[in-house]
């Protein structure tokens, strides 16, 4: 569905976006960090890829800017790992780029295809990544560039991110900053690049300040929920979501290209 037809969706849409902003929010605030990951394949769903990054993109800004400064010592993580969010700039212009004349059908099967490597990390992580810290300087130009590129085509950009933060044995803290660091300079870059070609919209702009506020409110709740929920359990549930979206997506892209 185009963008311009934002006017025209049944209620039922606007209904399923709230709901997938407030679920993307909760689990954000729940493991620090995932609102990108789970907000644009469930927009997607009922929408297209393209309108799932415009439609998410707001909220991710200011839920990111949150992550960043909540916990102690967040200017210091800024300051060592800005080399890093400068590469997922430039990917970010490059993917956004792409995602202005990309087949959704592609993008779709990308998206489903980044949320099963997402899925999978925990048996890649079986690989010894820490060997990265070798290459201090080639690391973190791979791994942020890729990072930023997905970002900017389908506003995924957690697996090359957590790969590469992993390998640096961080501390939780630490990592939820030096992760959300690089996600807002790559959703800022997106929007600048969105706004100057146009496709970045009043229309989006009036969706997304009210889901701002929604989405705030909910990861909150995820805050809440962090302290109570086992974190077992929680990220069971989480994985069943996320290959259940992942399988919808790839099996609408195949429709979209049997049709």
């Amino acid at each position: 569905m185009p963008i311009d037809a934002l006017g025209l969706w049944p209620e039922w849409t606007w209904y399923a976006i709230v709901a997938a902003a407030i679920f993307a929010a909760v689990v954000h605030g729940a493991i620090g960090f995932g609102f990108p990951l789970i907000s644009t394949p469930l927009v997607a769903l009922i929408t297209d890829v393209r309108t799932a990054v415009l439609t998410t993109l707001i909220p991710n800004l200011v839920l990111n800017v949150i992550s960043v400064v909540r916990g102690a010592n967040w200017v210091a993580t800024l300051q060592q790992y800005w080399r890093v969010a400068a590469y997922v700039l430039l990917g970010t212009i490059v993917g956004t780029w792409v995602l202005s004349f990309a087949d959704t059908r592609v993008l779709k099967l990308l998206l489903s295809g980044l949320i099963i490597v997402h899925l999978l990390q925990t048996r890649i992580r079986g690989v010894d990544w820490t060997r990265l810290q070798r290459f201090p300087r080639l690391s973190p130009l791979v791994f942020g560039s890729l990072g930023g590129f997905f970002a900017g085509t389908v506003n995924v950009t957690v697996p090359p991110l957590l790969i590469y933060f992993s390998s640096l044995e961080l501390a939780p803290v630490v990592m939820t900053q030096a992760l959300n660091l690089s996600f807002l300079v790559g959703r800022s870059t997106q929007a600048l690049a969105l706004a100057a070609s146009g496709q970045l919209g009043s229309p989006i702009v009036m969706l997304s300040l009210p889901l701002c506020l929604i989405a705030v409110l909910a990861l909150w709740v995820g805050f809440r929920l962090q302290r109570r929920i086992r974190p077992e359990t929680f990220n069971r549930l989480l994985r069943i979501v996320l290959w259940t979206m992942a399988a919808t997506l790839a099996g609408q892209a195949g429709s979209g290209y049997l049709s």
